[in-house]
Protein backbone atom coordinates (compact mmCIF):
# COMPACT_ATOMS: atom_id res chain seq x y z
CA UNK A 1 0.00 0.00 0.00
CA UNK A 2 2.48 2.34 0.72
CA UNK A 3 6.65 2.30 -0.11
CA UNK A 4 8.76 2.09 2.49
CA UNK A 5 12.58 1.85 2.08
CA UNK A 6 14.54 -1.23 4.20
CA UNK A 7 16.89 1.21 6.08
CA UNK A 8 18.46 1.25 9.80
CA UNK A 9 15.81 3.33 11.67
CA UNK A 10 13.97 0.40 11.58
CA UNK A 11 16.31 -1.59 13.86
CA UNK A 12 14.61 -0.38 17.14
CA UNK A 13 11.96 -2.51 16.52
CA UNK A 14 14.24 -5.32 17.89
CA UNK A 15 14.01 -3.83 21.40
CA UNK A 16 10.28 -4.02 21.62
CA UNK A 17 8.92 -7.26 18.81
CA UNK A 18 9.37 -9.92 21.91
CA UNK A 19 8.94 -7.71 25.23
CA UNK A 20 5.48 -8.34 25.77
CA UNK A 21 5.79 -12.38 26.10
CA UNK A 22 4.59 -14.50 28.17
CA UNK A 23 1.71 -12.98 28.84
CA UNK A 24 -1.30 -14.81 30.04
CA UNK A 25 -4.53 -13.91 28.20
CA UNK A 26 -7.37 -15.27 30.45
CA UNK A 27 -10.32 -13.22 28.75
CA UNK A 28 -14.13 -14.44 28.93
CA UNK A 29 -16.57 -13.91 26.66
CA UNK A 30 -18.00 -10.31 27.17
CA UNK A 31 -21.43 -9.45 25.06
CA UNK A 32 -19.58 -7.08 22.19
CA UNK A 33 -21.65 -5.39 19.46
CA UNK A 34 -21.69 -6.33 15.84
CA UNK A 35 -18.34 -4.66 13.59
CA UNK A 36 -21.47 -3.45 11.76
CA UNK A 37 -24.86 -1.62 12.49
CA UNK A 38 -26.53 -3.49 9.95
CA UNK A 39 -25.12 -6.36 8.19
CA UNK A 40 -23.49 -5.50 5.17
CA UNK A 41 -23.62 -8.91 3.15
CA UNK A 42 -19.48 -8.46 2.51
CA UNK A 43 -17.03 -11.30 2.80
CA UNK A 44 -13.41 -10.02 2.28
CA UNK A 45 -11.35 -12.36 3.53
CA UNK A 46 -7.88 -11.30 4.13
CA UNK A 47 -8.94 -7.98 5.03
CA UNK A 48 -7.99 -6.92 8.42
CA UNK A 49 -11.24 -5.53 9.94
CA UNK A 50 -10.82 -5.38 13.56
CA UNK A 51 -7.80 -4.75 16.30
CA UNK A 52 -7.64 -6.08 19.94
CA UNK A 53 -5.20 -4.17 22.42
CA UNK A 54 -4.46 -6.38 25.23
CA UNK A 55 -2.84 -4.19 28.42
CA UNK A 56 -2.10 -5.38 31.80
CA UNK A 57 -2.99 -1.71 33.00
CA UNK A 58 -6.24 -0.11 30.60
CA UNK A 59 -6.39 2.84 32.51
CA UNK A 60 -2.99 3.84 31.55
CA UNK A 61 -3.42 3.13 27.73
CA UNK A 62 -6.90 4.61 28.02
CA UNK A 63 -5.09 8.13 28.77
CA UNK A 64 -1.98 7.49 26.69
CA UNK A 65 -4.38 6.79 23.22
CA UNK A 66 -7.10 9.26 24.44
CA UNK A 67 -4.24 12.06 24.73
CA UNK A 68 -1.98 10.99 20.74
CA UNK A 69 -5.36 10.08 18.81
CA UNK A 70 -8.23 12.12 20.48
CA UNK A 71 -10.21 8.15 20.87
CA UNK A 72 -13.08 8.26 23.60
CA UNK A 73 -13.93 4.54 25.53
CA UNK A 74 -16.82 2.42 26.66
CA UNK A 75 -16.15 -0.30 28.58
CA UNK A 76 -19.06 -3.09 28.31
CA UNK A 77 -17.65 -5.81 30.55
CA UNK A 78 -17.51 -5.85 34.41
CA UNK A 79 -15.94 -9.22 34.07
CA UNK A 80 -12.16 -9.54 34.82
CA UNK A 81 -11.25 -8.45 31.11
CA UNK A 82 -12.79 -5.39 31.63
CA UNK A 83 -13.52 -5.33 27.59
CA UNK A 84 -13.57 -1.52 26.56
CA UNK A 85 -14.52 -0.33 23.45
CA UNK A 86 -12.14 2.12 21.89
CA UNK A 87 -14.18 4.61 19.30
CA UNK A 88 -13.02 6.83 17.09
CA UNK A 89 -15.08 10.21 16.27
CA UNK A 90 -18.03 8.17 18.01
CA UNK A 91 -17.31 4.97 15.54
CA UNK A 92 -15.79 1.97 17.23
CA UNK A 93 -12.02 1.37 15.98
CA UNK A 94 -10.89 -1.09 18.12
CA UNK A 95 -11.17 -3.06 21.64
CA UNK A 96 -8.89 -3.47 24.65
CA UNK A 97 -8.97 -5.54 27.01
CA UNK A 98 -6.88 -6.94 30.34
CA UNK A 99 -4.36 -9.31 30.69
CA UNK A 100 -2.25 -11.16 33.34
CA UNK A 101 1.31 -10.98 32.98
CA UNK A 102 3.16 -13.60 32.43
CA UNK A 103 6.13 -14.63 34.46
CA UNK A 104 9.28 -12.82 32.77
CA UNK A 105 7.26 -10.37 30.95
CA UNK A 106 9.26 -7.16 30.44
CA UNK A 107 6.66 -5.06 29.63
CA UNK A 108 2.43 -5.52 29.15
CA UNK A 109 0.92 -4.52 25.87
CA UNK A 110 0.26 -5.77 22.06
CA UNK A 111 -1.88 -4.96 19.81
CA UNK A 112 -3.59 -7.96 17.59
CA UNK A 113 -4.89 -7.69 14.30
CA UNK A 114 -7.92 -9.59 13.29
CA UNK A 115 -8.28 -11.23 9.73
CA UNK A 116 -11.35 -12.02 7.92
CA UNK A 117 -11.73 -15.89 7.28
CA UNK A 118 -14.92 -17.18 6.13
CA UNK A 119 -14.55 -20.12 8.34
CA UNK A 120 -12.20 -19.81 11.44
CA UNK A 121 -12.07 -23.74 11.38
CA UNK A 122 -10.43 -24.24 8.38
CA UNK A 123 -8.06 -21.25 8.66
CA UNK A 124 -6.96 -22.69 12.12
CA UNK A 125 -6.46 -25.93 9.98
CA UNK A 126 -4.19 -24.35 7.71
CA UNK A 127 -2.20 -22.68 10.70
CA UNK A 128 -1.53 -26.04 12.04
CA UNK A 129 -0.49 -27.79 8.73
CA UNK A 130 2.21 -25.28 7.33
CA UNK A 131 3.86 -24.40 11.07
CA UNK A 132 1.79 -22.02 13.11
CA UNK A 133 0.05 -22.73 16.08
CA UNK A 134 -3.11 -21.71 18.41
CA UNK A 135 -3.51 -19.75 21.16
CA UNK A 136 -7.28 -19.37 20.93
CA UNK A 137 -9.23 -22.19 19.57
CA UNK A 138 -12.39 -21.12 17.40
CA UNK A 139 -14.74 -19.35 19.69
CA UNK A 140 -18.16 -17.26 18.66
CA UNK A 141 -19.37 -14.60 20.57
CA UNK A 142 -22.98 -13.39 20.24
CA UNK A 143 -23.62 -10.65 17.68
CA UNK A 144 -19.79 -10.32 17.22
CA UNK A 145 -19.18 -13.62 15.34
CA UNK A 146 -16.38 -16.06 15.47
CA UNK A 147 -12.80 -15.70 16.11
CA UNK A 148 -9.13 -17.36 17.06
CA UNK A 149 -6.21 -15.93 18.13
CA UNK A 150 -3.12 -17.45 16.26
CA UNK A 151 1.16 -17.42 16.09
CA UNK A 152 2.47 -17.49 12.67
CA UNK A 153 5.36 -19.56 12.44
CA UNK A 154 8.05 -16.83 13.26
CA UNK A 155 6.03 -16.70 16.38
CA UNK A 156 3.83 -13.02 15.57
CA UNK A 157 0.70 -13.22 16.56
CA UNK A 158 -2.46 -12.55 14.85
CA UNK A 159 -6.17 -13.51 15.12
CA UNK A 160 -9.06 -14.68 12.27
CA UNK A 161 -12.67 -13.32 12.62
CA UNK A 162 -15.96 -14.39 10.72
CA UNK A 163 -18.03 -11.75 11.64
CA UNK A 164 -21.93 -12.37 11.71
CA UNK A 165 -22.46 -8.94 10.87
CA UNK A 166 -20.39 -8.93 7.24
CA UNK A 167 -17.16 -6.97 7.06
CA UNK A 168 -16.80 -3.33 7.10
CA UNK A 169 -17.04 -2.50 3.33
CA UNK A 170 -13.74 -0.63 1.98
CA UNK A 171 -13.94 3.06 2.44
CA UNK A 172 -11.84 6.10 2.62
CA UNK A 173 -10.01 5.87 5.95
CA UNK A 174 -10.71 8.52 8.41
CA UNK A 175 -8.09 10.25 10.58
CA UNK A 176 -7.74 8.59 13.84
CA UNK A 177 -8.66 5.16 12.21
CA UNK A 178 -6.34 2.14 11.14
CA UNK A 179 -5.04 2.44 7.77
CA UNK A 180 -2.66 -0.49 7.28
CA UNK A 181 -0.74 -3.42 8.81
CA UNK A 182 2.82 -4.55 8.45
CA UNK A 183 3.92 -7.98 9.22
CA UNK A 184 8.52 -7.99 10.07
CA UNK A 185 9.65 -11.27 9.07
CA UNK A 186 12.98 -13.02 8.77
CA UNK A 187 11.51 -14.81 6.24
CA UNK A 188 9.25 -12.62 4.30
CA UNK A 189 9.05 -15.37 1.02
CA UNK A 190 8.10 -18.27 3.60
CA UNK A 191 5.74 -15.57 5.25
CA UNK A 192 4.03 -14.91 2.43
CA UNK A 193 3.51 -18.45 1.17
CA UNK A 194 2.04 -18.99 5.19
CA UNK A 195 -0.79 -16.25 4.94
CA UNK A 196 -1.31 -17.37 1.08
CA UNK A 197 -2.43 -20.44 2.31
CA UNK A 198 -4.20 -19.16 5.16
CA UNK A 199 -6.42 -16.78 3.26
CA UNK A 200 -5.41 -16.62 -0.48
CA UNK A 201 -3.98 -14.13 -1.22
CA UNK A 202 -2.34 -12.76 -4.33
CA UNK A 203 1.47 -12.36 -3.30
CA UNK A 204 3.72 -9.93 -5.01
CA UNK A 205 7.38 -9.12 -4.17
CA UNK A 206 8.97 -5.82 -4.99
CA UNK A 207 12.76 -5.75 -5.42
CA UNK A 208 12.79 -1.78 -5.15
CA UNK A 209 15.31 -1.24 -2.15
CA UNK A 210 18.49 -2.14 -3.23
CA UNK A 211 17.60 -6.03 -3.25
CA UNK A 212 15.84 -5.78 -0.11
CA UNK A 213 12.08 -7.66 -0.80
CA UNK A 214 8.92 -6.48 0.60
CA UNK A 215 5.95 -8.71 -0.08
CA UNK A 216 2.29 -6.85 -0.41
CA UNK A 217 -0.52 -9.31 0.01
CA UNK A 218 -3.67 -8.77 -2.06
CA UNK A 219 -7.28 -9.58 -1.34
CA UNK A 220 -10.10 -8.69 -3.46
CA UNK A 221 -8.06 -7.02 -5.75
CA UNK A 222 -6.62 -4.44 -3.20
CA UNK A 223 -3.41 -4.20 -1.09
CA UNK A 224 -4.17 -5.59 2.35
CA UNK A 225 -0.91 -5.82 4.53
CA UNK A 226 2.85 -6.02 3.97
CA UNK A 227 5.56 -8.17 4.50
CA UNK A 228 8.80 -6.60 5.50
CA UNK A 229 12.26 -7.81 6.58
CA UNK A 230 13.00 -8.03 10.18
CA UNK A 231 16.83 -7.49 10.72
CA UNK A 232 18.77 -10.38 11.73
CA UNK A 233 19.67 -9.26 15.62
CA UNK A 234 15.77 -8.76 15.95
CA UNK A 235 14.61 -11.25 18.79
CA UNK A 236 11.01 -11.48 17.53
CA UNK A 237 8.61 -11.24 14.44
CA UNK A 238 5.66 -9.68 14.59
CA UNK A 239 2.53 -7.33 13.31
CA UNK A 240 2.58 -3.77 13.47
CA UNK A 241 -0.53 -1.60 12.86
CA UNK A 242 -0.34 1.76 11.68
CA UNK A 243 -3.01 4.60 12.28
CA UNK A 244 -3.96 7.94 10.06
CA UNK A 245 -2.56 11.46 11.15
CA UNK A 246 -2.87 14.39 9.95
CA UNK A 247 0.61 15.57 11.13
CA UNK A 248 3.13 13.11 12.01
CA UNK A 249 5.58 15.52 13.61
CA UNK A 250 2.49 16.61 15.73
CA UNK A 251 1.32 13.59 16.79
CA UNK A 252 5.27 12.65 17.55
CA UNK A 253 4.90 15.49 20.15
CA UNK A 254 1.80 14.20 22.01
CA UNK A 255 3.15 10.80 21.93
CA UNK A 256 6.47 12.48 23.64
CA UNK A 257 4.12 14.08 26.15
CA UNK A 258 1.93 11.23 27.02
CA UNK A 259 4.72 9.43 27.48
CA UNK A 260 5.53 7.40 25.07
CA UNK A 261 8.67 6.42 22.91
CA UNK A 262 9.37 7.35 19.53
CA UNK A 263 11.30 4.31 17.83
CA UNK A 264 11.74 5.57 14.09
CA UNK A 265 11.58 9.55 13.46
CA UNK A 266 10.16 10.88 10.11
CA UNK A 267 12.15 9.77 7.25
CA UNK A 268 12.82 11.17 3.82
CA UNK A 269 13.41 7.52 2.56
CA UNK A 270 10.51 6.34 4.55
CA UNK A 271 7.35 7.32 2.93
CA UNK A 272 8.72 11.20 2.32
CA UNK A 273 9.04 11.93 5.74
CA UNK A 274 5.09 10.65 6.88
CA UNK A 275 6.08 7.64 8.25
CA UNK A 276 6.79 7.20 12.51
CA UNK A 277 6.76 4.27 14.91
CA UNK A 278 6.50 4.91 18.26
CA UNK A 279 5.65 2.58 21.60
CA UNK A 280 3.05 3.15 24.18
CA UNK A 281 4.59 3.12 27.74
CA UNK A 282 3.58 -0.09 28.57
CA UNK A 283 5.35 -1.59 25.28
CA UNK A 284 2.83 -1.62 22.74
CA UNK A 285 3.86 -0.63 19.19
CA UNK A 286 2.42 1.39 16.40
CA UNK A 287 2.95 2.94 13.48
CA UNK A 288 1.01 6.26 12.18
CA UNK A 289 1.28 7.57 8.34
CA UNK A 290 -0.06 10.65 6.84
CA UNK A 291 -1.92 9.45 3.87
CA UNK A 292 -3.18 10.91 0.83
CA UNK A 293 -5.18 8.77 -1.58
CA UNK A 294 -2.60 10.13 -4.46
CA UNK A 295 0.17 7.88 -2.79
CA UNK A 296 -1.64 5.09 -3.96
CA UNK A 297 1.01 4.28 -6.69
CA UNK A 298 3.36 2.44 -5.28
CA UNK A 299 0.16 -0.29 -4.49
Amino acid sequence: MFKVTNKSVFIPLLLSLGFIWPIQFAVSAPLLPPLNKSNTGEQITGKFIWFEHATVDIEKQKSFYGDVFGWTFRTISKTDDQYTLIMNGGHNVAGLFSVKPGEGAKLGALWIGLMSVSDPEKAVSSVERNGGSVHTQPTTLAQRGTYALLRDPEGAVFGVLKSDSGDPPDAVVKTGDFLWVDLFAKDTAAAGKFYQQLAGYKVETSDENKGVKRVLLYASNKPRAGIVPLPKDANRAGWLPYVKVEDVTATLKKVEVAGGLIMVPPDKALLNGNLAIFSDPLGGIMGIVKWTEHEMENK
